[in-house]
């Protein structure tokens, strides 16, 4: 105790070491905010409004937590929104009717820390000349309000206690709206011009953020000011932690806007998903997950609207005619236009279904383009998957339907 009484440094550090465990420690998180930006130069504010959740996860070493961020804007021309979802290294960003996705599995770059150049020198087994790594934030640490989670606020303080320029104060004991809060104080100077303050309160019963307020460049023509402010979420929707429930949250989104055929080219060797869809006859085709086809089975998935579609058909339809081992045709259009679907395909043969209205299976399978065809075996395991138009599809087709007996 005397040593402590002695040394205010430790009882300091002590304190914003709490902060940061507590901050660290926070279980899964949800809650509602609205960001609020104030520049000079504009009359009115630019205010967002949030929805935050996050959940811990220890063993990634990409990111201290999976999270998914909403965010809406009114502008000029009509409210907009959007989000990003992150967990186990694959990040979904959508914003103007676009879906981008980055993987680790796929391209690990994007999610990297240190400088491309070295980065790229050392994957390439070469030794790059000796320096000390630029550090670059990954797209899963630098998304728009990644830094309003717990777990990112907790770094961000690790981060401005080894850092000179920050001053970082004792967590002081205070209110916030009237509940009792815990407040965190720092100041970043630099040639000793002050260029940021920064206020963290925390609800001092959970470490939860309740406000934060950043001043950059204060009393210059540059100044910025954010204000945000959190609010329990009253629908806990919970955070996204695979593919398949993130697109349970924004299936139009996927069906529509996806622009990468990731997911599709790596759905081999898996199971057909389930879908029910209807057919040009006016009745329901269902598939089950894990049920089998009478016969090894094509699943062609056709926008009639795009160009070779016919070709595509009839490419199809002569690979089974020549194939030795009998196979099935679904015919899988995405849109919802009858009499174009049925001039693509022309007559129905034995062994074929023609279904409408697809998108909602291209979408499960990860379609971002199309015209995409799957190649599944009597068990309804997907065994190939070919994408868009060339002349050799027959060939190719022919090949993997020899292998799927």
């Amino acid at each position: 105790m005397v040593l402590a009484a002695l040394s205010p440094l430790c009882l300091q550090a002590r304190g914003i070491a709490d902060i940061i465990e507590g901050l660290s420690s926070v279980p899964e998180f949800n809650a509602t905010a609205t960001y609020t930006v104030t520049l000079p130069s504009r009359d009115d504010d630019v205010v967002y409004r949030l929805q935050l959740s996050s959940v811990p996860t220890p063993a990634d070493t990409l990111s201290p937590c999976a999270y998914l961020l909403r965010w809406e804007l009114d502008t000029p021309s009509g409210p907009t929104e959007g989000w990003t979802s992150y967990f186990n290294g694959n990040l979904y960003r959508y914003r103007d009717h676009r879906l981008r996705e980055y993987h680790t599995s796929w391209d690990a770059m994007p999610f990297s820390t240190a400088d491309p150049a070295l980065f790229h020198a050392v994957t390439a087994g070469q030794s790059p000349a000796p320096k000390t790594p630029r550090r670059q934030p990954g797209v899963q640490e630098s998304t728009q309000f990644v830094e309003l989670l717990p777990a990112y606020i907790a770094r961000d303080l690790r981060k401005m206690l080894a850092d000179t320029l920050y001053t970082v104060s004792d967590p002081q004991e205070t209110t916030c709206d009237g509940t009792p809060a815990l407040r965190v104080d720092a100041v970043m100077d630099v040639r000793g011009e002050r260029v940021r303050e920064q206020s963290i309160w925390l609800d001092a019963s959970d470490y939860t953020p309740l406000r934060i307020d950043i001043e950059s460049n204060p009393a210059s023509i540059t100044e910025q000011s954010i204000s945000v402010r959190y609010a329990k979420a009253a629908d806990k929707q919970g955070t996204p932690l695979n593919e398949e429930s993130l697109i349970a949250c924004y299936p139009e989104h996927f069906a529509k806007y996806r622009e990468s055929n990731f997911r599709i080219e790596n759905i081999r060797d898996t199971p057909l998903p389930t879908f029910t869809l209807p057919t040009a006859t006016g009745e329901r085709y269902t598939h089950q997950k894990g049920d089998s086809f009478r016969a090894p089975t094509i699943v062609a998935l056709i926008d009639p609207t795009t160009g070779f579609s016919s070709e595509l058909v009839r490419d199809l339809r002569a690979a089974v005619d020549q194939s030795p081992v009998e196979a099935d045709i679904i015919w899988a259009m995405v849109t919802t236009n009858h009499d174009l679907a049925e001039e693509t395909t022309g007559q129905i043969r034995p062994g074929e279904h023609l279904l409408i209205n697809a998108r909602s299976l291209a979408r499960d399978c990860g379609a971002a383009s199309y015209p995409v065809v799957i190649l599944t075996s009597s068990d309804a395991m997907v065994k190939n998957v070919i994408l868009g138009y060339n002349t050799d599809l027959p060939t190719v087709v022919l090949q993997s339907i020899a292998l799927l007996k």
